[in-house]
């Protein structure tokens, strides 16, 4: 795209400022397409003495910033530089710009204290429960369920977020499970003592026979599944704009682009 002058600028600029919210979107649409150049835009304009102008400058600098956080996602996922755990957080910050980082770190830290140690796979399965982490299988495309914040906070949420937590909590103390799905549920198990653990059932651990048929979860099949639930949840609230972050991150991971998709959701 060609480099737009400084005229056309501040024309778009004063459109930022209309009270027609149509006008002033088109207008940020055209400004997004700056690409690096709008860095220099938004911190000349940040603290505009026009209140309606300061705001959308704030509002376009998190679009960008959003944007640029989506594609260092796929291209981490892409080199494989990315952990489980940091990439929910990071989706689910797509989903939920307003995700305490802070808050999530700190309800961890707090539930690493309590872990009992050493751990096995039973004393985790047992802790999850007696911490009241639960799926009781109710609106099962809830956001809430896939939302790392809203589980620690709430105790309940989806088998692959359950299942993802205890991992998480697990790691610390050195005891390492797989994600797998068993009959169609997301369940952890543990390879050493063949102890399958079932977060939609109470944390029940089964211990399994060398032909009961599982299928390890890859980290990117965790990712996919957490990314499609919540591009659902955005379409059945009607969240614009999260349908369009949550799934541009799809579309990517998929081999796609989003603006491909059918009418109404690409272009």
């Amino acid at each position: 795209m060609e480099p737009k002058s400084r005229k056309n600028i501040q024309a778009l600029i004063n459109l930022l400022e209309d009270e027609d919210r149509h006008v002033s979107s088109m207008a940020m649409e055209q400004l997004l397409t700056m690409d690096g150049d709008v860095d220099g835009l938004i911190a000349e304009f940040q603290e505009a003495s026009n209140p309606v102008l300061r705001g959308r400058i704030h509002q376009l600098g998190n679009i960008v910033k959003l944007r640029r956080e989506r594609t260092m996602l796929v291209n981490e996922v892409d080199d494989g530089k990315l952990t489980i755990w940091d990439g929910i957080l990071r989706i689910n910050r797509q989903y939920n710009p307003q995700m305490n980082v802070r808050s999530v770190n700190r309800m961890i830290e707090e539930l690493a204290m309590r872990v009992p140690s050493p751990l096995s796979t039973v004393g985790m399965a047992a802790f999850m429960h007696n911490e009241n982490f639960a799926f009781t299988g109710e609106d099962i495309l809830g956001a809430d369920l896939y939302l790392i914040e809203d589980v620690l906070t709430q105790r309940l949420g989806s088998p692959i977020l359950l299942s993802v937590i205890a991992r998480h909590l697990g790691e610390i103390y050195g005891w390492n499970a797989l994600i797998v799905l068993f009959k169609g549920k997301h369940c952890l198990y543990d390879e050493d003592t063949c102890d399958l653990v079932e977060p939609s059932e109470g944390w029940r651990v089964t211990r399994l026979n060398k032909d009961d048929k599982l299928h390890p979860c890859a980290d990117r099949d965790i990712w996919l599944t957490i990314l499609s639930q919540l591009f659902l949840s955005a379409l059945l609230e009607g969240r614009l704009q999260t349908i369009h972050r949550v799934g541009t991150i799809l579309a990517r991971l998929c081999g796609g682009e989003f603006s491909k998709l059918p009418f109404p959701l690409g272009s």
